[in-house]
């Protein structure tokens, strides 16, 4: 008897972590969008105000980010600071496909920061400016897609692990 306690215990446990687990991905990647955007506008600051070399604008945004979002800046800033002849575009590609999936971004959101890369160091001042805000836009977009994602799927999968382990364990009983 104590050994089908401990199982349903383990049981139930496991599910409500993996339950968890599952609404936790919905709940960090608004939080991960809202840090990109403010990311985006420290680099639009610093392109306007302190005119720094990207290399050092990635390093000096690093310091002020998120770990998750922090990371992406700061391999783009080791990647242009190598001087490989690596574009900051191939550099900002390389830096999100490698540490993306560290975070809980889907593929639009790739898409868009990659997107953005594109025209990142080969253009001037104000088009990189207007690229800021119009990848601030669609990630903006993303946001707000994602919060509705949350709301519908956060607390479903939480219940649904806890449930589920409790209707298993009921079931094995």
């Amino acid at each position: 008897m104590i050994l089908k306690i401990i199982g349903c215990i383990l049981i139930i446990g496991s599910t409500t972590i993996m339950g968890y687990s599952l609404a936790n991905k919905y709940a960090k990647r608004p939080e991960e969008l809202r840090a990109l955007q403010a990311a985006l506008q420290m680099l639009e600051a610093e392109i306007v105000f302190s005119v720094n070399p990207l290399p050092d604008a990635f390093e000096k945004i690093s310091r002020y980010v998120p770990e998750s979002i922090k990371q992406i800046f700061e391999y783009s800033s080791h990647l242009l600071k190598q001087r490989t002849g690596m574009t900051a575009r191939e550099a900002w590609a390389l830096s999100i496909n490698k540490l993306s999936r560290d975070m809980h971004l889907q593929k639009e959101d790739k898409e868009i920061l990659i997107a953005f890369g594109n025209s990142l160091g080969c253009s001037d001042r104000e088009n990189q400016i207007k690229n800021i805000h119009l990848a601030c836009s669609k990630l903006s977009m993303e946001e707000k897609k994602a919060e509705v994602l949350k709301e519908k799927n956060e607390r479903l999968y939480k219940n649904l692990g806890l449930l589920g382990g409790l209707l298993i364990a009921l079931l094995l009983i």
